[in-house]
């Protein structure tokens, strides 16, 4: 099967370029979002107080809501694909 070429046009190449660093940047990003997972499970055993846990919040600059659910609960950001 024959490889279809674009047209000689400098777009095609940039667009390529970006599709590539944007895939580049989506894996990096399930990577730390995967490590604050795990540091958020860290510093917040279950009986953690909540002055512990609103530093937490204060730190990452994350909703409690956020911080709660990694806490507790299997979320996406606990598995990078």
């Amino acid at each position: 099967m024959a490889e279809i070429k674009p047209p000689q046009d400098g777009r095609y190449v940039e667009l390529q370029r970006l599709g590539e660093e944007e895939r580049r940047m989506a894996l990096e990003l399930r990577e730390i979002r995967a490590q604050i997972a795990s540091l958020v499970q860290q510093l917040l055993p279950h009986h953690a107080r909540t002055e512990k846990i609103d530093e937490v919040v204060q730190a990452s600059g994350y909703s409690r809501h956020l911080i709660d659910v990694l806490r507790y609960k299997e979320h996406p950001w606990h598995r990078p694909q």
